[in-house]
Protein backbone atom coordinates (compact mmCIF):
# COMPACT_ATOMS: atom_id res chain seq x y z
CA UNK A 1 0.00 0.00 0.00
CA UNK A 2 2.61 2.41 0.59
CA UNK A 3 4.59 1.51 -2.54
CA UNK A 4 0.87 2.48 -4.55
CA UNK A 5 0.46 5.63 -2.81
CA UNK A 6 3.90 6.77 -3.49
CA UNK A 7 3.51 5.68 -7.10
CA UNK A 8 -0.11 8.14 -7.21
CA UNK A 9 1.57 11.02 -5.83
CA UNK A 10 4.46 10.85 -8.33
CA UNK A 11 1.50 10.96 -11.05
CA UNK A 12 0.18 13.81 -9.89
CA UNK A 13 3.47 16.11 -9.76
CA UNK A 14 4.66 14.73 -13.23
CA UNK A 15 0.67 16.00 -14.82
CA UNK A 16 1.27 19.18 -12.57
CA UNK A 17 4.43 19.63 -13.98
CA UNK A 18 3.25 18.90 -17.73
CA UNK A 19 0.44 21.26 -17.66
CA UNK A 20 2.80 24.29 -16.57
CA UNK A 21 5.43 23.36 -19.00
CA UNK A 22 2.19 23.04 -22.47
CA UNK A 23 0.79 27.06 -20.52
CA UNK A 24 3.64 29.08 -20.18
CA UNK A 25 3.69 32.91 -19.07
CA UNK A 26 1.54 34.75 -21.86
CA UNK A 27 3.34 38.09 -20.45
CA UNK A 28 1.41 41.02 -18.84
CA UNK A 29 -1.67 41.54 -18.90
CA UNK A 30 -3.56 44.26 -21.02
CA UNK A 31 -6.05 46.60 -19.90
CA UNK A 32 -9.77 46.92 -20.82
CA UNK A 33 -12.45 49.80 -20.61
CA UNK A 34 -15.26 48.90 -19.06
CA UNK A 35 -18.45 50.95 -17.49
CA UNK A 36 -17.62 54.57 -17.92
CA UNK A 37 -20.92 56.61 -16.93
CA UNK A 38 -20.69 60.30 -17.80
CA UNK A 39 -23.44 62.80 -19.03
CA UNK A 40 -25.50 63.05 -22.57
CA UNK A 41 -26.59 66.20 -24.61
CA UNK A 42 -30.22 65.89 -23.66
CA UNK A 43 -31.25 65.73 -27.21
CA UNK A 44 -29.86 62.24 -28.64
CA UNK A 45 -27.38 59.89 -27.08
CA UNK A 46 -23.80 60.52 -27.19
CA UNK A 47 -22.88 57.34 -29.99
CA UNK A 48 -19.41 56.29 -30.25
CA UNK A 49 -18.02 56.16 -33.75
CA UNK A 50 -15.36 54.36 -35.33
CA UNK A 51 -12.00 55.91 -34.36
CA UNK A 52 -12.88 57.97 -31.65
CA UNK A 53 -9.71 57.82 -29.22
CA UNK A 54 -9.92 57.85 -25.47
CA UNK A 55 -6.49 58.66 -23.48
CA UNK A 56 -6.19 57.07 -20.42
CA UNK A 57 -3.61 57.83 -17.81
CA UNK A 58 -2.23 56.34 -14.71
CA UNK A 59 1.16 56.33 -12.89
CA UNK A 60 3.25 58.15 -15.18
CA UNK A 61 1.79 56.05 -18.03
CA UNK A 62 -0.61 56.74 -20.94
CA UNK A 63 -2.12 54.90 -23.46
CA UNK A 64 -4.79 56.00 -26.13
CA UNK A 65 -7.70 53.45 -26.92
CA UNK A 66 -9.54 53.82 -30.30
CA UNK A 67 -12.92 52.43 -30.84
CA UNK A 68 -13.38 49.84 -33.93
CA UNK A 69 -15.64 49.24 -36.38
CA UNK A 70 -17.19 46.21 -33.44
CA UNK A 71 -17.66 48.87 -30.94
CA UNK A 72 -14.71 47.83 -28.72
CA UNK A 73 -12.01 49.53 -27.58
CA UNK A 74 -8.41 48.56 -28.69
CA UNK A 75 -5.31 50.01 -27.24
CA UNK A 76 -1.54 49.85 -29.13
CA UNK A 77 0.51 50.21 -25.96
CA UNK A 78 2.45 47.15 -25.08
CA UNK A 79 3.33 48.79 -22.10
CA UNK A 80 0.37 49.85 -20.55
CA UNK A 81 -0.58 46.42 -18.41
CA UNK A 82 -1.77 45.47 -15.33
CA UNK A 83 2.15 45.03 -14.68
CA UNK A 84 3.30 47.85 -15.22
CA UNK A 85 0.83 50.15 -13.82
CA UNK A 86 1.00 48.21 -10.20
CA UNK A 87 -0.81 49.43 -7.51
CA UNK A 88 -3.57 52.45 -8.82
CA UNK A 89 -5.22 54.63 -5.96
CA UNK A 90 -9.32 54.69 -6.40
CA UNK A 91 -9.84 57.40 -9.05
CA UNK A 92 -6.68 57.71 -9.60
CA UNK A 93 -6.47 56.83 -13.55
CA UNK A 94 -7.23 60.10 -15.61
CA UNK A 95 -9.62 60.19 -19.02
CA UNK A 96 -9.59 62.49 -21.69
CA UNK A 97 -11.70 62.72 -24.85
CA UNK A 98 -12.10 65.36 -27.41
CA UNK A 99 -9.51 69.03 -28.40
CA UNK A 100 -7.93 70.77 -25.59
CA UNK A 101 -8.68 74.47 -26.44
CA UNK A 102 -10.99 76.39 -29.23
CA UNK A 103 -12.11 74.55 -32.21
CA UNK A 104 -12.42 77.49 -34.60
CA UNK A 105 -14.07 75.10 -37.65
CA UNK A 106 -17.21 73.54 -36.15
CA UNK A 107 -19.45 73.15 -39.70
CA UNK A 108 -19.84 69.62 -39.94
CA UNK A 109 -21.24 67.17 -37.21
CA UNK A 110 -17.71 65.70 -37.40
CA UNK A 111 -15.89 69.23 -36.29
CA UNK A 112 -18.67 69.74 -34.01
CA UNK A 113 -18.60 66.89 -31.70
CA UNK A 114 -14.69 66.62 -31.44
CA UNK A 115 -14.78 70.19 -30.19
CA UNK A 116 -16.21 68.97 -27.35
CA UNK A 117 -13.94 67.95 -24.09
CA UNK A 118 -14.59 65.74 -21.34
CA UNK A 119 -12.43 64.27 -18.58
CA UNK A 120 -13.09 62.82 -15.62
CA UNK A 121 -11.30 59.66 -13.60
CA UNK A 122 -11.67 56.25 -13.57
CA UNK A 123 -10.28 53.15 -10.90
CA UNK A 124 -8.63 49.71 -11.96
CA UNK A 125 -11.22 46.70 -11.39
CA UNK A 126 -8.69 43.83 -11.93
CA UNK A 127 -8.42 44.10 -15.48
CA UNK A 128 -11.20 46.66 -16.13
CA UNK A 129 -10.62 50.55 -16.25
CA UNK A 130 -14.23 52.18 -15.16
CA UNK A 131 -14.94 55.51 -13.89
CA UNK A 132 -17.01 58.94 -15.13
CA UNK A 133 -16.11 61.72 -17.56
CA UNK A 134 -17.76 64.80 -17.71
CA UNK A 135 -18.20 67.91 -20.58
CA UNK A 136 -15.68 71.08 -19.51
CA UNK A 137 -16.77 73.43 -22.55
CA UNK A 138 -20.29 75.05 -23.22
CA UNK A 139 -22.80 73.75 -25.37
CA UNK A 140 -23.89 76.63 -27.07
CA UNK A 141 -27.76 76.47 -28.73
CA UNK A 142 -28.88 79.94 -31.13
CA UNK A 143 -31.91 79.32 -32.38
CA UNK A 144 -33.33 81.73 -34.74
CA UNK A 145 -36.96 82.44 -34.80
CA UNK A 146 -38.93 84.01 -36.98
CA UNK A 147 -40.38 87.89 -36.63
CA UNK A 148 -42.21 89.79 -39.02
CA UNK A 149 -42.65 90.47 -42.69
CA UNK A 150 -41.61 86.89 -43.64
CA UNK A 151 -43.67 85.33 -46.26
CA UNK A 152 -44.73 81.35 -46.18
CA UNK A 153 -41.53 79.22 -46.48
CA UNK A 154 -39.37 82.29 -46.86
CA UNK A 155 -37.70 82.24 -43.30
CA UNK A 156 -36.71 78.63 -43.37
CA UNK A 157 -35.47 78.88 -47.26
CA UNK A 158 -33.54 81.91 -45.93
CA UNK A 159 -31.86 80.82 -42.68
CA UNK A 160 -31.11 76.72 -44.03
CA UNK A 161 -28.55 79.04 -46.62
CA UNK A 162 -26.97 81.22 -43.82
CA UNK A 163 -23.90 80.90 -41.98
CA UNK A 164 -23.20 81.97 -38.39
CA UNK A 165 -19.53 83.25 -37.00
CA UNK A 166 -19.18 83.79 -33.24
CA UNK A 167 -16.67 85.95 -31.70
CA UNK A 168 -14.43 84.78 -28.77
CA UNK A 169 -12.81 86.17 -26.04
CA UNK A 170 -9.92 85.94 -23.65
CA UNK A 171 -7.20 86.96 -26.15
CA UNK A 172 -8.33 84.96 -28.73
CA UNK A 173 -9.15 86.64 -32.29
CA UNK A 174 -10.16 84.21 -33.96
CA UNK A 175 -13.88 83.06 -34.76
CA UNK A 176 -16.18 79.90 -34.38
CA UNK A 177 -17.65 78.71 -37.67
CA UNK A 178 -20.73 77.11 -36.32
CA UNK A 179 -22.36 74.06 -36.81
CA UNK A 180 -25.72 74.00 -38.94
CA UNK A 181 -27.83 71.32 -37.99
CA UNK A 182 -31.30 72.59 -39.01
CA UNK A 183 -32.80 75.49 -40.63
CA UNK A 184 -32.43 77.82 -37.82
CA UNK A 185 -30.35 76.43 -35.10
CA UNK A 186 -26.69 76.54 -35.20
CA UNK A 187 -24.58 74.51 -32.42
CA UNK A 188 -20.88 75.39 -31.36
CA UNK A 189 -19.45 73.99 -28.26
CA UNK A 190 -16.60 76.45 -26.96
CA UNK A 191 -14.19 76.61 -23.65
CA UNK A 192 -15.91 78.81 -20.72
CA UNK A 193 -13.20 81.46 -20.77
CA UNK A 194 -13.50 82.16 -24.73
CA UNK A 195 -17.08 83.26 -24.48
CA UNK A 196 -17.79 86.57 -24.95
CA UNK A 197 -18.63 88.39 -21.36
CA UNK A 198 -20.27 92.12 -20.84
CA UNK A 199 -23.16 93.85 -21.28
CA UNK A 200 -24.96 94.06 -25.13
CA UNK A 201 -21.94 92.48 -26.35
CA UNK A 202 -20.96 90.78 -29.70
CA UNK A 203 -21.80 86.82 -29.98
CA UNK A 204 -21.76 86.68 -33.45
CA UNK A 205 -22.59 87.66 -37.06
CA UNK A 206 -25.23 86.02 -38.60
CA UNK A 207 -24.64 86.05 -42.54
CA UNK A 208 -27.11 85.70 -45.56
CA UNK A 209 -26.35 83.51 -48.73
CA UNK A 210 -26.20 85.00 -51.85
CA UNK A 211 -27.61 82.59 -53.82
CA UNK A 212 -31.18 82.80 -55.12
CA UNK A 213 -32.36 80.87 -51.98
CA UNK A 214 -32.31 84.63 -50.13
CA UNK A 215 -34.68 87.65 -51.37
CA UNK A 216 -32.16 89.65 -53.23
CA UNK A 217 -32.43 92.47 -50.59
CA UNK A 218 -30.78 90.11 -48.18
CA UNK A 219 -28.61 88.79 -50.39
CA UNK A 220 -24.76 88.90 -48.31
CA UNK A 221 -25.92 90.89 -45.25
CA UNK A 222 -25.52 90.72 -42.80
CA UNK A 223 -26.81 90.98 -38.98
CA UNK A 224 -24.87 91.30 -35.62
CA UNK A 225 -26.50 89.40 -32.64
CA UNK A 226 -25.61 90.88 -29.20
CA UNK A 227 -26.41 89.59 -25.70
CA UNK A 228 -25.75 89.98 -21.79
CA UNK A 229 -23.57 87.36 -20.14
CA UNK A 230 -21.98 87.92 -16.87
CA UNK A 231 -21.71 84.66 -15.68
CA UNK A 232 -18.21 83.32 -14.28
CA UNK A 233 -16.51 80.13 -16.31
CA UNK A 234 -17.92 77.90 -13.09
CA UNK A 235 -21.25 78.90 -14.25
CA UNK A 236 -21.13 77.72 -17.58
CA UNK A 237 -18.85 74.85 -17.20
CA UNK A 238 -20.40 71.26 -18.61
CA UNK A 239 -23.53 73.55 -19.58
CA UNK A 240 -25.63 74.10 -22.44
CA UNK A 241 -26.54 77.74 -22.97
CA UNK A 242 -29.71 78.36 -25.20
CA UNK A 243 -30.31 81.32 -26.78
CA UNK A 244 -33.58 82.13 -29.17
CA UNK A 245 -33.31 84.90 -31.20
CA UNK A 246 -36.45 86.55 -33.54
CA UNK A 247 -35.03 87.54 -36.91
CA UNK A 248 -37.93 90.36 -38.82
CA UNK A 249 -37.39 89.84 -42.38
CA UNK A 250 -35.62 93.74 -43.11
CA UNK A 251 -33.14 92.56 -39.85
CA UNK A 252 -34.33 95.78 -38.52
CA UNK A 253 -34.83 93.74 -35.47
CA UNK A 254 -32.27 91.25 -34.27
CA UNK A 255 -33.36 90.95 -30.47
CA UNK A 256 -32.66 87.96 -27.90
CA UNK A 257 -36.07 86.82 -26.62
CA UNK A 258 -34.58 84.24 -24.16
CA UNK A 259 -31.70 82.58 -22.34
CA UNK A 260 -31.47 79.75 -20.72
CA UNK A 261 -28.36 77.47 -19.00
CA UNK A 262 -29.35 73.76 -18.66
CA UNK A 263 -27.29 70.94 -16.80
CA UNK A 264 -26.64 68.08 -19.20
CA UNK A 265 -28.18 65.17 -18.42
CA UNK A 266 -26.55 62.34 -16.16
CA UNK A 267 -26.61 58.92 -17.56
CA UNK A 268 -25.37 55.48 -16.32
CA UNK A 269 -24.58 53.24 -18.96
CA UNK A 270 -22.78 49.63 -18.45
CA UNK A 271 -20.44 48.46 -20.08
CA UNK A 272 -19.89 51.13 -23.10
CA UNK A 273 -18.72 54.56 -23.00
CA UNK A 274 -21.34 57.22 -23.86
CA UNK A 275 -21.17 60.65 -23.18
Amino acid sequence: MKYKLLFLITLLAASCSNETAENPDIGDSPLAIGEISTRTDGVTEWIWQENDQLTVSANALTAVYTRTAAGKWTSGSSTFTKETLGIVAANGISLAFGTEGLTSTQTSAATYRLADRLTGTGSLDFLTINGTVEHQYIDLVITITEGDGWSTGQFTQTLTAASLALNTSNSVSTTVAAYHPEAATFRAIIPPANLPRGTKVSLGTLTMSSGSETPYFLQGKSALITYTNNSTDGDLKGKRLNLSVKMDLMLSDISITGITIEDFTYVDIPDEFNP
